[in-house]
Parts: C-alpha cells; structure tokens; sequence
C-alpha cells in the first residue's frame, strides 16, 4: 500500500514543479514580446537648390517616454543608404537636416533602430529632388559613355586626389584652384566625395602606382616627355588609368576605376587664362568620372573647342551623365582585377592654337 501511495504523490510533485518552472521561464524580463513602435515623416520640401535647408520631422510612437535612435535613409540603386542620424525626445519628436549639397531625385525615410524590448519600425518614403540654381543649356539626353565598358570610381567610397604642379602652368595657384573648383563642381553633380591629400610626386599614367597615391591625380609635361598624343592641337588627356572588373547595382559588368588621372600638356596650359584652365579641367574630370564625347557643342563633354565659350558649370546633358556615374547609381562591387587603360584628348583653344 506504502508503494501505491507513495508513487502518485511524487508524480504530483514533480508535475507540479515542471510547472512552476515553465511559469517562471515565461515570465523572465529577458524573453517579454517587444512593445510595439511606429514612426512618422514628413518633408518640410520637397525640391530644393544646393545648400537649401531642408528638414525631415516626425514623432516616433511608443508605449512609454523612450528616447529613440532615428536614421535619415536614402534610396540610391544598391538600395537604401544611411544618411545621418539622431536620437529623439522624450515626447518621440525628431527632426534631421536633409543633404542639399548635390543634385538628385531619390526617396527618402526615416528608420528608428530596433532594441531589445522595442521595436523598429520605418516612416513612409517621400522623393525628394535637388536642382541647379541656374538653367542648364542644352539637351539633358546629350551624353555617351567613356567606354562600353563603363568605366567609373565606385561613387560609394571617398576618391583622394592631388596635384603634382611642380611644373604647372600657366602658374601652381592657378592651376590648384581650377582643379579645386572642378572638384567641388562634380562633387555637387554626383554626390561623390573626394579629399583633397596635397602635392603628390606621382604622375597621371606613367603605371608607377605605388599604395600611398592619390586614386586621381593631375600633372604636367610635354608632348615629347609622354608616350601620349598631346601634339600641337591637344591640351590634355583625362580618363581611368587602372581598372578592375566589377559589378554594377544591376549586377552588370562594367570595369571600377582604381586610379584615374588628367595629363596637361604645360606648352598649352601656359597662355590660357584661368578660366580656358578650368573649362579643359571640366572636361577632362567628366572623362575621368566616366563620361565619353558628345556631338552637342553646348555641353562640356564636347569634343571641340566651342566649350571655352560656356559658362563654368555642367550643362544639361553633362549633368545627366554625372548622375549616371554618381551616387544615384549604386554602389559597385569588384570582381577579378584586370589592368586597362580609357583615354580621351581635347583640342586646345582656339586662342591658344592661334597664338
């Protein structure tokens, strides 16, 4: 009878203290079901000029006064990209300054960043543009690739760039500020950054590469001193001097610029003004990010002189091609290396050619 008794007892024991232990596990603070979020955003504008203020604000919803991280997202073709962030209020407000520095079309949102006990949650997309503050001349369709290749930096890392003037014309200061100007120029079509590293030894397609170069680098010489054509009628050569293969956001495959460069011929460069300088440094920066010839004489990817007659900045169908070799584009994921080179040649002024 002791053993009859005995056994349910035990069981009920047991059965008992399984329960009391699969209680308390669901009751752990650790194991709790994340409180729901929902965040909202809205656009104080939507199209704006370069350097415009413009403001993404909303309130992130939550069960409790929580302070939330909150990012700016941008849609570019390789997907949704970080842009800033901030933390919000108490009350669940946020508002985060939208970058007006470049020209693009894309959507935007916010995304508040998930916790341990909260949720995440993103707002709804909106599409905003940035626009030149003058009229572009020209047809927006007005521009072709450097090669079918597609050769181009990928715009998602920052390019460094620097000057050898130890030979520059018309004079260092000149040449240093056109290039800077150029730079900012593009900047502010593609998105891309750049950083300027200084005066570099290193020269523009002599295949002496070395780690510590600049990924684009301008220099100067003469026709006899280069392998290059930069005869009696040609200023300068600009384009990708060393390339890998790689994938573009569409998973096509196009050749990464690794380093790219712009060779002045000095003879040239010495009797242009500042302005005819950086007119041939807007042109030969386009082929560098990419950009081939047009037949359109209003644009600065034309293959005559008639550029030296256009005000300094990228005209319509410049612009386009900017944009197709810039940030909106994606991002760019290397293959196998593989070493090839994409030049072109501009014809010097017809002031200089007639001097």
């Amino acid at each position: 009878m002791r053993r009859v008794t005995r056994t349910p007892v035990l069981a009920t024991v047991a059965m008992l203290s399984t329960s009391v232990l699969t209680a308390s596990l669901l009751a752990t603070p650790a194991e709790a079901a994340p409180r729901g979020t929902r965040v909202s955003g809205a656009l104080s504008a939507t199209v704006s000029h370069p350097g415009g203020v413009v403001v993404m604000a909303g309130t992130v919803k939550d069960k409790g006064k929580q302070r939330r991280t909150v990012v700016l997202e941008q849609k570019i073709a390789s997907g949704w990209r970080k842009v800033d962030k901030v933390r919000s209020s108490r009350s669940g407000a946020y508002a985060i300054t939208v970058p007006t520095t470049w020209f693009y079309s894309s959507k935007l949102r916010t995304r508040v960043v998930r916790t341990r006990k909260l949720r995440g949650d993103t707002s709804r997309a909106h599409r905003m543009s940035v626009i030149p503050a003058y009229t572009p001349l020209g047809s927006p369709e007005s521009w072709a690739e450097l090669s079918r290749y597609g050769d181009r930096f990928d715009p998602c890392r920052t390019i460094t760039y620097g000057i050898n003037s130890s030979r520059a014309t018309p004079d260092a200061a000149t040449a240093a500020a056109s290039i800077h100007n150029t730079i900012a120029l593009v900047a502010q079509a593609t998105g891309v950054r750049f950083k300027f590293v200084g005066e570099t030894p290193a020269m523009p397609f002599d295949k002496l590469f070395e780690r510590s170069d600049p990924k684009l680098v301008f220099g100067f010489t003469t026709d006899p001193e280069t392998k290059l054509d930069l005869g009696p009628a040609v200023a300068a050569r600009g384009g990708s001097d060393r390339t890998r293969w790689a994938r573009n956001a569409r998973g096509q495959r196009i050749l990464q610029t690794i380093h790219g460069g712009v060779l002045y011929d000095l003879t040239d460069t010495a009797t242009m003004t500042a302005t005819q300088f950086q007119q041939l440094t807007l042109h030969e920066v386009g082929h560098v990010m990419g950009l081939g010839h047009v037949a359109a004489t209003d644009q600065y990817m034309t293959a005559g002189p008639e550029l030296y007659d256009l005000p300094l900045s990228y005209q319509a169908g410049d612009l386009t091609g900017l944009s197709k070799v810039g940030l909106q584009a994606g991002c760019i994921r290397p293959l196998r290396g593989h070493r090839r080179q994409a030049l072109e040649r501009l014809p010097v002024p017809v002031a200089t050619t007639l001097d």
